[in-house]
């Protein structure tokens, strides 16, 4: 069931689209049964020729010759073909055989390690004791009766 307040809301919502639509009618029959008034027609104005105005020349275009003139572009400088080599410093000339670098000996390690010493192992029961299963009631406890 709804409740009161959206049974109000709702009619209250419907009670504004019914009055609105009807408000809306009465104005349309209010305005189509309203006498128009007339009004006397007005004479046709007339207008005064418009004025002629010259029509405006313009300047002929100027001729332009279809093939322009060439810039004349400066000689280009001459370059002589043999330039001066730059001198580089003189390097310092590096022996070929570099002298190898001295590693100290490695250590003799002996092919058979000692074995280390272990504890021995302790001594476990092939069969384990099986654990005691609980004994369960076989009676169901009563429900509590409530007053």
């Amino acid at each position: 069931m709804a409740s009161k307040s959206l049974t109000i809301t709702c009619s209250l919502l419907l009670a504004l689209i019914f009055s609105g639509n009807s408000a809306c009618n009465a104005a349309r029959v209010l305005l189509e049964e309203t006498p128009k008034e007339e009004y006397p027609s007005l004479p046709k104005l007339e207008l005064p020729p418009l004025p002629e105005f010259p029509k405006l020349e313009l300047p002929p275009l100027p001729e332009i010759p279809h093939e322009l003139p060439k810039p004349e572009l400066p000689p280009l400088p001459e370059i002589p073909h043999d330039l001066p080599k730059p001198e580089l410093p003189h390097l310092p000339e590096i022996p070929h055989e570099l002298p190898k670098p001295e590693l100290p000996p490695l250590p003799e390690i002996p092919h058979e390690l000692p074995k280390p010493e272990l504890p021995p192992l302790p001594e476990i029961p092939h069969e384990l004791p099986k654990p005691e299963v609980p004994e369960i009631p076989h009676q169901q406890p009563e429900e509590p009766h409530h007053p």
